[in-house]
């Protein structure tokens, strides 16, 4: 396994354990999101090489042959975002275009974009790999101004992800004795922190209907010492789509962060139909399904939401 799949192998587990709870500078915090999609076209490869004449950095078309693009740590419309390949040529095209890249320094490619800013691969320093290639810009202006990275995108893709989407190379610029990390001017408009009510286990119990016209029932428990405890008990649910939307945000819920999510299901004890007639039959349910699925935290259960019982499949 190469080290970009060693690197993003890591991520994977992190994210399957619910590790998702994340801080970055200037106090933002929150449970961030994830996206990696499928490998890119190989005549999206070739596209690149016919439209720019020069062949990918040999780590970034690793990346890619992995995943076309990323959004990574992302709160909101914040975090790192790597551009699918398709679009890294039409924004780099339309760059040039509007005057973004600078004829006099159209030596980029935009290959993503981090807080406020593009990310890009200085083209001729791209043709070997002994160079640093990786720079960075302001939306605005132009290429005339950018920020050297200091490293290939290897590198700089694991350094991202420990930095949790941050800017990592401005850290080493911060000085206390020329800047005040907080600015007293702008205190009243940063976002204040939320505490974290480290809750590490909930059990959530859907209760089925005696009826096939919805009705579910969902209990919140929480544990105290090693005891369950009711924190809410909700009903009405006709669905298992409103189900899964009331839980994936009660669950996302700032201040609370889950490390283990148990649920578990069961069917009535009795059964309710109507006969030819139209009266009203009860019987007993002999053997009511039940089943428990355990997630490793949150994004664990995003992934995969628990489905309906055997039967139930269109509730």
């Amino acid at each position: 396994m190469n080290q970009i799949a060693v690197v993003l192998d890591g991520l994977k587990q992190k994210i399957s354990h619910g590790s998702t709870f994340i801080q970055r500078s200037y106090n933002s915090i929150g449970q961030a999101t994830f996206y990696l999609p499928k490998p890119v076209k190989p005549e999206t490869l070739q596209a690149f090489q016919a439209e720019f004449k020069q062949p990918l950095p040999s780590e970034y078309q690793t990346f890619l042959e992995l995943h076309d693009g990323a959004k990574l740590f992302m709160l909101g419309d914040e975090g790192l975002v790597l551009h699918p390949l398709e679009e890294v040529i039409e924004k780099t095209i339309e760059a040039k275009e509007d005057g973004l890249i600078d004829e006099d320094y159209d030596h980029y490619w935009i290959i993503g974009e981090i807080n406020e800013g593009y990310l890009l691969i200085h083209t001729d320093h791209a043709k070997t790999e002994d160079t640093p290639y990786m720079y960075w810009k302001y939306h605005e202006g132009s290429t005339e101004d950018t920020d050297a990275i200091g490293q290939n995108f290897g590198t700089f893709l694991e350094r991202s992800i420990i930095a949790q989407g941050d800017m990592y190379w401005e850290f080493n610029s911060f000085d206390v004795r020329e800047t005040d990390y907080y600015v007293e001017e702008e205190i009243e408009d940063m976002q204040a922190g939320v505490p974290i009510a480290s809750v590490e286990r909930v059990r959530i119990e859907i209760e089925y209907p005696i009826y096939r016209r919805g009705g579910f029932i969902l209990s919140f428990y929480t544990y105290e010492n090693g005891k369950a405890q009711l924190r809410s008990e909700s009903n009405g649910f006709d669905n298992f789509k409103q189900i899964h939307r009331y839980l994936v945000g009660t669950l996302d819920e700032p201040g609370y962060y889950y490390s283990e999510i148990v649920v578990f299901q069961k069917e009535a004890p009795l059964w309710e139909s109507e006969d030819a007639s139209g009266e009203q039959i009860a019987k007993r349910v002999e053997h009511p399904q039940t089943q428990i699925m355990q997630y490793d935290g949150y994004q664990a259960f995003v992934n995969d939401l628990p489905r309906p019982l055997p039967g139930w499949e269109k509730a």
